[in-house]
């Protein structure tokens, strides 16, 4: 076993310093030793260099078949917006993908502040939304519609706000409210009055304005039982019993009476406040919020009226002509 072993350390040492030009083939004196020097030689050389096809095939199904695909993440996400935005493109497609970004972040943002209530860190975020869909109303049914929505949204904060007490932001809210009802008549007004879906649309807002009304009296009384919120109770029975501004129809009625019951709760601000109320400089906000509110309600039923009378006084030609028309025939 040690004799093998020296001859196959010889071997190897035979192989190493021919292969490496140090010693020549013929130089070795042993013919076995020399023809197995040169057939390990000859094999070293016509080894292939690398795998074949064919394991090369097998190796990259074998690499394939182990890798599985995952869900792309947010970053994922992100990082292909910004790709895709920074690829040579004309400005206005550059401008359209920021838009459609900027719509689909305060969208969400949107839902996810639903629910909040002023000093919630979303709130200004819900109120970013409602103004971004204010912007997109392109025509005055749309407009409507949408002021509408935000009233309501408002309304229902000033029911949360008044019964947790807390008056100023009740205030703000309901005053809020009642501009954006005026608004949305306003709106209503700028449209042909006999057609069918403005006659819809005006009975829709007229329904929902006496049902706010009558759900707002039903809190307004709960409230009045605690003392707590008895001031809260106050500013909802202003919003529930406005003055229905007799004589007046329609829509000029509803915006007459939102802006009177504006101006009731921006008077409201100036009322002495409860031990539990909040410190004086809320109540200045409050007391600006709302004069600055009554002001835009107030306008919006003028121009409700101006635009009313318009239409009346459009019309009235036309019956004066056919009136005219008749007396002409024999």
């Amino acid at each position: 076993m040690v004799g093998a072993g020296r001859r196959q350390e010889k071997l190897d040492r035979l192989i190493e310093s021919v292969a490496r030009g140090e010693r020549d083939l013929a130089s070795i004196g042993d013919a076995k030793l020399r023809e197995a020097v040169r057939v390990a030689l000859r094999i070293q050389k016509n080894a292939p260099s690398g795998l074949d096809a064919l394991a090369r095939a097998r190796m990259r199904d074998r690499v394939l078949g182990s890798v599985r695909p995952r869900q792309p993440t947010m970053v994922d996400r992100v990082t292909l917006v910004f790709a895709m935005l920074a690829r040579p493109a004309p400005y206005a497609m550059r401008g359209i993908a920021v838009i459609a970004l900027c719509i689909a972040v305060v969208a969400g943002a949107t839902v996810a502040s639903a629910d909040t209530l002023p000093d919630d860190a979303l709130y200004s975020l819900k109120l970013a939304g409602e103004d971004l869909r204010l912007a997109f109303a392109l025509s005055s049914g749309d407009r409507a519609g949408v002021q509408l929505s935000i009233a309501e949204h408002r309304l229902a904060e000033a029911e949360r706000l008044a019964s947790s007490g807390r008056d100023e932001d009740a205030l703000v809210a309901s005053s809020t409210y009642s501009q954006q009802i005026a608004e949305a008549a306003a709106e209503l007004a700028e449209l042909e009055a006999l057609r069918p879906e403005v006659v819809a649309l005006v009975a829709q807002l007229d329904d929902r304005f006496n049902a706010q009304r009558t759900r707002m009296q039903t809190l307004a009384l709960k409230l009045s039982a605690d003392p707590a919120t008895v001031r809260a109770s106050e500013i909802l029975a202003v919003v529930a019993a406005p003055t229905l501004a007799p004589g007046l129809v329609g829509v000029q009625r509803i915006a007459e009476t939102a802006a009177g019951v504006a101006e009731d709760l921006a008077s409201r601000s100036a009322l002495p406040l409860t031990p539990g109320a909040s410190p004086l400089p809320r109540a200045s906000r409050a007391a600006e919020v709302t004069r600055r509110n009554a002001e835009h309600a107030r306008a919006a039923a003028e121009r409700a009226k101006a635009k009313i009378t318009k239409h009346k006084s459009d019309d009235k030609p036309d019956s004066d002509d056919a009136g005219d028309r008749d007396e002409e025939r024999p």
